[in-house]
């Protein structure tokens, strides 16, 4: 029984890694690429394995990338509910260390809103219905456990803080776009780039609205610790 509980470990273990090759072969020809989505042949050339064994994994290349963007999002829900439950200090000090957070990951993690673009139009649309549904329960189960954490830390009214999250997502997303927008227009906006980058401009948007949000009697619980 040891033995067979043994090979079971094991095979799981490599199954584990080369589902993870998967991922990040996917996610390194992204990155290099123009936006488009690589296809399985490439993916499995990337990963250094047979075009079969990806399909063994994934039933279409969309679902491979629908796992990145649930990764990526997934990890800087992680990092902004240990931030809210450990970092110390009145509500400012704490929302400003997740914002600080959230920001150097996308930096960091450029491809990330580059692939959340293609979301609805492009990934969900060509996603077994089963796999669209597990992923976004499992999205939502994150959500909802980083506004858990962040109603606990603000002393926020049970629900707020999923509130606050879905906002900021939108921020985001539709402050990059804006950006990609005047880039590919050559609109004036772009000027200032290299005044006022992506990252900063981000910065600001969130701490204002952030700032606003809290200061508004729905999101306070005892009305004296504003950020």
């Amino acid at each position: 029984m040891k033995k067979q509980n043994a090979a079971h470990a094991h095979a799981s273990e490599d199954k584990a890694a080369r589902r993870t090759t998967i991922l990040q072969a996917a996610k390194t020809l992204f990155s290099r690429g123009s936006g488009s989505l690589p296809t399985a042949a490439e993916i499995a050339l990337e990963a250094g394995l047979a075009k079969g064994t990806v399909y063994l994994y994934f039933r279409t290349k969309e679902e491979i990338f629908a796992a990145l963007l649930l990764e990526g999002w997934g990890a800087v829900m992680e990092e902004g509910q240990v931030l809210f439950q450990t970092t110390t200090g009145n509500r400012a000090v704490k929302v400003a260390a997740f914002l600080t957070a959230l920001v150097a990951h996308l930096e960091k993690h450029s491809e990330l809103l580059r692939l959340d673009a293609l979301g609805y139009g492009v990934l969900e649309r060509n996603m077994p219905h089963d796999v669209l549904v597990a992923h976004k329960a499992e999205y939502t189960a994150r959500l909802e456990r980083t506004g858990s954490a962040i109603d606990s830390a603000l002393r926020l009214s049970a629900g707020r803080g999923v509130e606050l999250l879905m906002r900021t997502y939108a921020l985001t997303r539709g402050l990059w776009q804006s950006y990609q927008d005047a880039e590919a227009s050559h609109l004036p906006h772009v000027a200032r780039r290299a005044a006022n980058p992506f990252a900063r401009e981000l910065r600001e948007a969130l701490t204002e609205y952030w700032h606003g949000a809290l200061a508004s009697p729905a999101s306070s619980a005892n009305g004296s610790d504003v950020v």
